[in-house]
């Protein structure tokens, strides 16, 4: 038997954004209803429903009870798509016989669950509700959360739009989010009520998430689902970081969500050969002007924290220190606000929203004369190398900017590799990765010393810190560059663990 469904896209809202739903022109007019509700979410002390994506809720609103399970499901850029089980509960009990045949079933010791679960967390919050009908044979249910999320003694707001698809097509959610996100700002949210109230739980603070390994298995033989897999990993890699640069001083928020969007523009690069780019444009200019406004934080935060307490202390006047890094902090807080600014943008939210809707697509039937995906990855792969290859023999007659346009090109390899080497032999893809990386890091060294003495310019220090600075920042990159080569050198002369390319006189003979 099927189990029920919830396809519902869940939108963040900016902070203060909430009066301005009802305003908006795609629900103006339109009749909505009100209610409060509180609902608790229940786990055992070891958490075995959380282990296995499942979530329990029981929820009142006014005298009335509803309990509620929910299982792990898809989830690509905020569209949600998940198994979903509810009853009507005559008080504020679990009737866990209500789910007899759901996931409930399988947790260990099933018959005893009931008492061992407890409240792990509660929401309380003000609901408007819509119900829409955009076209004939679709309606949506669209729901304004205002509230908090209570947990181990913490506390975090909500204030979220979700549409439900009762009824037709997924465009018809998407249609109604551009037409909503146009008129105010908000985002996808790829986490749940009950994800983020387990996270508040937690002992831990929020922590920077890293890129996860990208497993393209699902993909089969296909290159436009394998890009569709890549482009939906670094975009879940840079959406576990919004939240953090916009509320959190910790520089590595900043780094990971950048990484993230730099490695989303990577595969969406890689596969470009499988992608009409018709499909990509209506969100590929914004992804980089995002990528910029974060670019530029970041250059900030690594002169402030890492690169100009080296070379003060190198410079060794505490007095002109002072000055000099009190103007450096006020800019990188002025670059921090600019990059939290665009996070919190409408552009970018429409742009995550585009580029959901597109990885919600289903790629066609791919043409008969597509390359499978092993040897397309071998391909590119093939290509990549040949470009570190080349890097290496010319790097000593490099200028500045032709470095870094190495650097670039070491750095889309290195991603190649991390997106397709799961397809070949993971230890020697992993290996390549790391001195990629190591050389990447080089390079970048080298190109951060030019950016890092413009900024030092910009700081309008004394004639005798700028000359003391260029010296400096001189003979750094010399440094870098030297290491750059060893291990461009090293990652060059790595075993290839890709398909060689055929032979044309091989694949001829009969």
């Amino acid at each position: 038997m099927t189990a029920p469904r919830e396809i519902e896209l869940k939108l963040v809202l900016a902070e203060g954004e909430a009066a301005r739903v009802p305003l908006a022109p795609a629900l103006a007019g339109h009749p909505a209803t009100k209610a409060r509700f509180v609902a608790y979410y229940f786990d055992t002390p070891d958490g075995a429903l959380a282990k296995r994506q499942l979530g329990l809720r029981l929820r009142r609103s006014g005298s009335r009870w509803r309990a509620t399970l929910k299982a792990g499901g898809q989830s690509a850029g905020g569209l949600h798509d998940r198994p979903e089980w509810e009853h009507p509960a005559s008080g504020p009990k679990l009737d866990l016989a209500r789910f007899a045949g759901t996931p409930l079933a399988d947790v260990p010791d099933a018959a005893t669950l009931h008492e061992r679960l407890a409240p792990v967390l509660v929401t309380e919050f003000r609901r408007t509700l819509w119900h829409l009908e955009p076209t004939p044979g679709s309606r949506l249910e669209v729901a304004l959360d205002e509230g908090r999320i209570l947990a181990a003694g913490r506390e975090a707001r909500i204030e979220e739009v979700e549409i439900e698809l009762l009824e037709g097509d997924a465009n018809a959610a998407f249609d109604l989010a551009e037409a909503l996100a146009g008129a105010v700002a908000m985002r996808p949210e790829p986490a749940s009520k009950l994800a983020r109230g387990l996270e508040l739980a937690g002992t831990a603070r929020s922590r920077p998430v890293r890129a996860p390994r990208v497993d393209l298995g699902p993909a089969g033989d296909d290159a436009r689902a394998a890009a569709r897999i890549a482009v939906a990993a670094a975009l879940a890699h840079g959406q576990a970081n919004e939240a953090g640069v916009l509320a959190s001083g910790d520089v590595e928020f900043v780094h990971q969500l950048r990484v993230g969007l730099r490695r989303l523009r990577s595969a969406l690069r890689l596969f470009g050969p499988v992608i009409d780019p018709a499909e990509t444009a209506p969100f590929a200019e914004d992804l980089r002007w995002a990528a910029n406004a974060l670019g530029a934080c970041r250059d900030w935060d690594v002169f402030v924290t890492g690169t100009l307490p080296s070379l003060l202390a190198a410079r060794g006047d505490p007095v002109e220190a002072k000055h000099v890094l009190g103007r450096a902090r006020e800019r990188q807080r002025e670059a921090r606000r600019a990059a939290r600014e665009a996070i919190a943008s409408t552009r970018y939210g429409l742009a995550m929203l585009r580029l959901a809707r597109w990885l919600s697509s289903v790629p066609g039937e791919p043409p008969p004369d597509a390359p499978g995906l092993k040897d397309f990855a071998s391909a590119c792969l093939r290509k990549g190398a040949r470009q570190v290859a080349r890097g290496e023999g010319a790097l000593a007659g490099l200028d500045a900017a032709a470095r870094h346009a190495l650097r670039i090109r070491v750095k889309r390899h290195r991603y190649a590799v991390e997106f397709l080497g799961g397809l070949f032999r993971r230890k020697e893809a992993t290996r390549h990765a790391r001195r990629l990386a190591r050389a990447q890091e080089d390079l970048g060294i080298a190109n951060d010393c030019a950016t890092a003495f413009a900024h030092v310019r910009e700081l309008d220090p004394s004639p005798e810190f700028v000359a003391f600075a260029q010296g400096w920042f001189a003979a750094r990159e010399a440094a870098s560059i030297e290491r750059a080569a060893r291990s461009l050198a090293r990652a060059a002369a790595l075993r290839r663990f890709w398909r060689r390319k055929p032979d044309p006189e091989a694949a001829a003979a009969p």
